[in-house]
């Protein structure tokens, strides 16, 4: 790879997983292999930073001398580290405490134009210049289409115009960037979307524009947004991604139908930055490990356009294990009529058994092929070496998801044709052989988790996991009280099947990335 073009992995260490120093290290000479030469450590608040005891405290943050462990270990195998952090919105984790709520505006955004919110930006600067030695850095600046809405607008009214508010916080941050030595790239969105609206972009000198975009499967639509990247600055980078952030499962599929002509327009236009992110939205539930197959082939269709046959080939000389095998990971969300981008091993995984938000887009039988993906990934575990504990513990999910993905409909089912046998059975055998496999299946995630990651994040999923076990058993007993003749009828299942979204058909592609769409109905005030 030519010495002037940076190729790099992004990990999320901010949704709750932070990866232990030892593996940050396996994952680098991993993707090493592929051809990758940085590696970025997206965190939010998860870095050490002198004098303030709350940043990060109980999120599993790294220290500095293990970031400085990294740096090291990363520039002895001949990589760059790369922090991602940010400096506008995505903060939530420290406005959960109140020593930071002098400098929030609204949500999980930084409040603009305020002395003490660029004193703690200088200090971030300042803690990550100890510990890498890069000049890059990525000073998110995305999704924050709320700034200026909230203790902003108190304190100064109106701004006469949001895109002048994020240039004058983007200078001031990009000046302390340059005092510490860094040049920063941003995520483009806030920018470019100022451009879609008719106002004329504006960049610092200094700072980077980073396209990021992992959503598409046409050339031209890639094309004609990094044409309008270049259009604003020549300051133009890249960022794909390789989806590990809808569940327990990674979709190395779906990342590659998209990627692949995304690598193809970054090396028409010559774009010399290329990432590839492994986001870990709502939990980070799925091992950054697992999407190993989408990374390699980005890297080679990137760097040598390599035919995709090869690309097989190349993997396996790689890494021992065959690709088809490694991407039968993707399994558990490959059911019947599922295409492109959905996740019903997530929705199916902790939809309700009795007011089960998705069961009009399930029928009766559709849990079945689970029991096939099981096996499947069962024996594959078998030859897959270092990466067997990830399709053992994946076998674990599908099991549950044999009994669980369409217990509702058959509930429902027996429930309306006063069907007494079958929800007898229902209760007192599919129930219990469910809450069996449940519990094998958390052991398995548990031990995944604590392979990989700090402690620190492991509750959320207790909370979550634990809490589908207390609903399970308490269907049950719902059932059997039903049964018992303690009540007269089972409310939940006299309502009405509508399908998720209005005009949705039964088959229709459904992909949710939050915990909570995918549970309830009920006000959560978000």
């Amino acid at each position: 790879m030519a010495e002037e073009r940076t190729l790099c992995v992004m990990l999320d260490m901010s949704r709750d997983g932070v990866m232990k120093v030892e593996e940050v290290k396996r994952y680098a000479n991993l993707i090493k292999k592929a051809g990758y030469n940085a590696l970025g450590l997206y965190m939010e608040d998860v870095y050490e930073i002198e004098g303030e005891p709350y940043f990060g405290h109980l999120r599993g943050r790294y220290t500095k001398a293990e970031l400085k462990e990294i740096n090291d270990y990363c520039k002895k195998i001949g990589m760059t580290a790369i922090p991602f952090i940010q400096t506008l919105a995505h903060l939530e984790g420290i406005f959960k405490w109140d020593a930071y709520s002098d400098i929030r505006d609204i949500m999980n955004i930084l409040l603009a134009d305020e002395e003490k919110t660029y004193a703690l930006i200088d200090k971030m600067f300042a803690s990550l210049r100890e510990c890498f030695d890069t000049e890059k850095i990525n000073i998110g600046m995305d999704e924050a289409p709320m700034m200026g809405r909230g203790k902003y607008l108190d304190k100064h009214g109106y701004p006469q115009s949001v895109q002048r508010l994020l240039y004058e916080h983007l200078v001031k941050v990009s000046e302390i960037a340059d005092k510490h030595g860094f040049k920063p790239a941003m995520w483009s969105d806030l920018i470019m979307h100022m451009a879609e609206n008719g106002d004329k972009p504006e960049v610092p000198e200094n700072v980077t524009l980073c396209y990021w975009d992992y959503y598409h499967d046409s050339k031209k639509h890639y094309d004609g947004n990094l044409k309008k990247h270049l259009a604003v600055t020549d300051k133009v980078s890249f960022a794909g991604g390789a989806w590990a952030w809808t569940g327990f499962v990674p979709m190395n599929g779906h990342s590659i139908n998209t990627m692949k002509y995304a690598m193809q327009c970054c090396r028409e236009r010559d774009i010399k930055d290329v990432t590839i992110t492994v986001w870990g939205d709502d939990g980070r539930d799925c091992s950054c490990f697992a999407v190993l197959p989408a990374l390699f082939y980005c890297a080679e269709k990137y760097l040598y356009q390599t035919k995709d046959s090869n690309i097989k080939k190349k993997f396996a000389e790689v890494y021992g294990i065959k690709y088809d095998t490694f991407t039968s990971l993707d399994l558990p969300n490959k059911i019947k009529d599922c295409e492109k981008c959905n996740n019903p091993s997530r929705w199916g995984f902790y939809n309700d058994p009795l007011a089960g938000r998705f069961d009009y887009h399930v029928e009766i039988g559709d849990g079945e092929i689970y029991k096939s993906h099981a096996l499947k990934l069962k024996r594959a575990a078998k030859g897959a070496g270092e990466f067997a504990y990830l399709f053992e513990n994946l076998s674990e999910l599908c099991k549950v998801l044999e009994l669980k993905y369409d217990l509702g409909v058959r509930t429902r089912k027996a429930y309306l044709e006063e069907d007494k046998t079958e929800l007898k059975r229902i209760a007192e055998v599919v129930y219990p052989e469910l809450i069996k496999r449940l519990k094998k299946f958390i052991a398995s995630f548990k031990a995944s988790w604590n392979k990989e990651n700090k402690p620190f994040g492991i509750e959320l999923h207790e909370m979550r996991l634990g809490g589908l076990l207390l609903r399970l058993e308490s269907c049950r007993e719902v059932i059997l009280d039903y049964l018992g003749g303690k009540t007269d009828k089972i409310e939940e299942l006299e309502a009405p099947v509508l399908p998720l979204i209005e005009g949705f058909g039964k088959t229709a592609n459904l992909c949710f990335q939050s915990h909570i769409n995918t549970v309830t109905v009920a006000n959560m005030n978000l």
